[in-house]
């Protein structure tokens, strides 16, 4: 074996090790990346419908105060 297929068959580990390494960080980031979306969508779902019960809550009260 020569020096140049020696660096050959090492600089083939090191592009499988490298694309096997941006893989799984890839697929890492992308589930992350869903669960904060996740979360977002969640939050401002919140927020949506604690705004329109408040408002619904509004509404009541003054129906209420409207027929007293």
């Amino acid at each position: 074996m020569t020096f140049h297929d020696a660096m050959r068959e090492i600089l083939d580990k090191v592009s499988y090790m490298t694309a096997i390494g941006a893989g799984t960080l890839a697929g890492w980031l992308a589930d992350n990346w869903l669960g904060l979306a996740g979360v977002l969508i969640a939050a401002v779902g919140l927020m949506v419908n604690w705004y329109y019960n408040h408002k619904r809550l509004k509404l009541q009260e003054r129906q209420q105060d409207e027929a007293s």
